[in-house]
């Protein structure tokens, strides 16, 4: 693969992702969930909504694994545990009690103790940085000559799995310091983390162009249909399909190569996600605690998810970029 369209496809990918919880969070109001504004519960936006939400950040934190996989692995990069830890520590943390901290003073659904159990949206970063912990972690392991293979690969994505399972069921405190979301994302980061090891995004198998529809199609029956089976089985299969779109969506992207002026635009929503991240959640907030707006998208629920998503994409992709200009902003998001 030729060095200037290495990362084209993660490109593509995480702004596909961002995309995605953009829509999400558009849906947000309609799907029941943003119970602190008096949210609508209808059940297409509903359906929808868990569509989206199965795919988009499993997507992103297995972009995560990738390139920390081809980093380390091919580049020679994050070989010291602290080098990892202060790097995603400025990336995450910062802006996580940056922001935080001030969504716990002026929304007065969140408390100081959300700090601890991830604040609002901003519960990703808590969870990323979590994840890049067990990270560190492993790559101690490894340091200790305990060789890390593509089957101890493949135990730890269902040990991941198994004990976030167990902890949602049994331990009543799972959700401090966001231990169930870590252990439930983290088989994708070590999934992501095998593609890069096995090289699949250079791989040109063409089941991938076959397959992804069939992948799409099983993720919609189970996302949109009542299955007689027990929900945490449905949540297993929901998240292996998103795990195999991720997969195929990296063989099938990698092929192609895009117009420069379509790789310049993705490449700058892929350079302003974090911002816009953050921004969009709080461009949300702002919009549903203002009563006449929130009357006006509570009426007009039909066509609502349609101007939310341009009212939550391009005003923060704006901040995002503002933010992104100046360097006294910038480390607020991460840059």
């Amino acid at each position: 693969m030729e060095q200037s369209k290495k990362f084209e496809e993660i490109s593509i990918m995480r702004a596909m992702a961002m995309t995605m919880i953009v829509a999400f969070h558009s849906l947000c109001f309609y799907n029941g969930r943003w119970a602190k504004v008096n949210a609508l519960d209808i059940s297409f936006w509903h359906r929808l909504s868990t569509f989206l939400d199965v795919i988009d950040l499993n997507m992103f934190v297995f972009i995560s694994g990738y390139l920390y996989g081809f980093l380390y692995i091919y580049k020679n990069k994050y070989r010291h545990p602290s080098e990892v830890i202060h790097i995603k520590a400025i990336r995450l943390l910062i802006p996580y009690l940056f922001w935080g901290i001030p969504m716990a003073i002026v929304w007065p659904w969140n408390t100081w103790t959300k700090l601890f159990y991830g604040i609002g949206h901003l519960w990703f970063l808590l969870m990323l940085f979590g994840v890049f912990t067990i990270t560190v972690i492993l790559q101690l392991l490894n340091a200790q000559r305990i060789k890390f293979t593509g089957k101890i690969g493949i135990s730890l994505i269902i040990t991941g799995y198994v004990l976030g399972l167990v902890f949602s069921k049994f331990v009543y405190d799972g959700e401090f310091l966001c231990i169930n979301k870590i252990l439930y994302y983290f088989p994708a980061f070590m999934i992501g983390y095998l593609c890069a090891k096995l090289r699949v995004g250079w791989m040109l198998p063409n089941w991938a162009y076959m397959t992804l529809p069939f992948a799409l199609l099983g993720l919609f029956v189970f996302v949109w249909y009542p299955i007689p089976l027990p929900y945490s089985l449905v949540l297993l299969i929901r998240t292996i399909l998103a795990y195999i779109i991720c997969i195929e969506l990296l063989i099938i992207l990698s092929k192609g190569t895009m117009p420069d002026r379509t790789r310049k635009i993705v490449q700058e929503i892929e350079r302003l996600s974090m911002g816009l991240y953050i921004f969009n959640q709080i461009t949300m907030d702002i919009v549903f605690t203002t009563p006449i707006l929130n009357q006006w998208f509570r009426a007009h629920w039909m066509i609502g998810p349609f101007v939310l998503f341009p009212i939550g994409f391009f005003p923060p992709l704006l901040l995002s970029y503002i933010f992104n200009k100046y360097n006294c902003l910038k480390w607020t998001i991460g840059g």
